[in-house]
């Protein structure tokens, strides 16, 4: 439980640590009145979508957030917040940047977790431990079209640094589950360097209509990525359907799942709404699948295209929104028998 506590301890250390920056940082507070920025806790895990109590592949991510309010970025800052953008968006205000930071943990297993043996046509034993530092800039016109750009460094460590180990044996403990016995095979610790951007859209050209008198929306979005953790390109989209649809961009993934956004509104007493949503990604490197760059590892041979495919609900109350999310993951692999199945909790709070 040792390990476990000290993750807690550096993620509550993360956030404390962001607010700090927050309370010194230059702020345009005329852009969002009453805005204070947001905290993010996220839980993604394969038991969500499993009667069964089993670990496979990708079998927990857990990260917790800050996102700034909005902010006037340093000048040597503007090349990354004025990328180009489609010729409606080019008369339009920009709304708000934000930058914030994140602590994350994801674990890989493979199916077999009983043996202490390496199982050379399964995924194999790993854990990614990172701080993310995002730059996000909004732009609206004025009508009720948004577009949405981010900018993500991923810093971290791929191995037994990440205490993957520690974090899933000593919950099994805790919960009377058998324990992982495949961790002496994991990959060998290795520097993580990533950096990706996204982009989604909230627009007129993707309007959809009324359905039994709820609103629908359509929000599509873009993703590249370039690291030795992972490197890809993805496209996606999220359909909504409620009755008072906010102008954000729906709830956050974990990613290499993308879309959405950690800041919405919170000045309703109540609202909700239904997702669902696509995204493909082609895939040029995945250290959970290749391997360690420069050393001998345990790997599989994966596939280049993969895709997600997700269902959820989101419930705005007063100042907090919960979500979740059931996502299908094609086969990651070649040989893999099975797409993978899990399920991810977000509960954001409005500062």
């Amino acid at each position: 439980m040792r390990e476990i506590r000290c993750a807690a301890l550096g993620f509550s250390g993360a956030l404390f640590f962001a607010s700090a920056t927050a309370a010194f940082a230059g702020e345009d507070r005329d852009l969002l009145p009453q805005d204070n920025g947001f905290v993010t806790l996220q839980v993604e895990n394969d038991l969500f979508a499993h009667i069964a109590n089993t670990d496979r592949h990708y079998t927990n991510g857990l990260q917790g957030s800050w996102l700034s309010s909005p902010r006037e970025m340093p000048g040597w800052m503007g090349p990354l917040t004025k990328l180009p953008v489609p010729g409606r968006f080019e008369a339009s205000t920009i709304s708000h940047h934000r930058v914030g930071v994140s602590l994350g943990q994801a674990i890989f297993t493979p199916d077999d977790t009983e043996t202490s043996t390496p199982v050379p046509d399964d995924r194999p034993y790993a854990g990614w431990l990172h701080l993310t530092f995002t730059l996000q800039t909004v732009y609206r016109t004025n009508s009720n079209s948004a577009m949405q750009d981010q900018w993500k460094l991923d810093l971290g460590v791929v191995g037994p640094a990440a205490l993957g180990e520690q974090a899933q044996n000593n919950w099994h403990v805790l919960i009377g589950a058998d324990e992982a016995n495949g961790w002496d095979n994991q990959l060998e610790n290795e520097p993580g360097v990533n950096l990706t951007l996204e982009r989604a859209w909230r627009s007129d050209l993707f309007a959809t209509p009324e359905v039994m008198g709820f609103e629908t929306d359509f929000i599509p979005h873009g993703v590249l990525a370039l690291g030795n953790v992972q490197t890809y390109a993805g496209l996606g989209g999220t359909l909504r359907f409620g009755p008072d649809l906010p102008d954000d961009f729906g709830p956050p993934r974990i990613y290499p799942g993308i879309g959405g956004s950690e800041w919405f509104h919170a000045d309703s007493g109540f609202d909700w709404y239904l997702f669902a949503g696509v995204e493909g990604r082609a895939v040029a490197r995945d250290i959970f699948l290749d391997g360690n760059t420069f050393r001998d590892s345990p790997s599989v041979d994966k596939k280049n295209f993969v895709a997600d495919f997700k269902l959820g609900a989101v419930a705005v109350v007063g100042r907090a929104r919960v979500s979740f999310t059931h996502i299908l993951r094609t086969r990651e692999f070649h040989g893999q028998d099975k797409p993978d199945q899990f399920g991810g909790i977000t509960i954001g709070w409005a500062l």
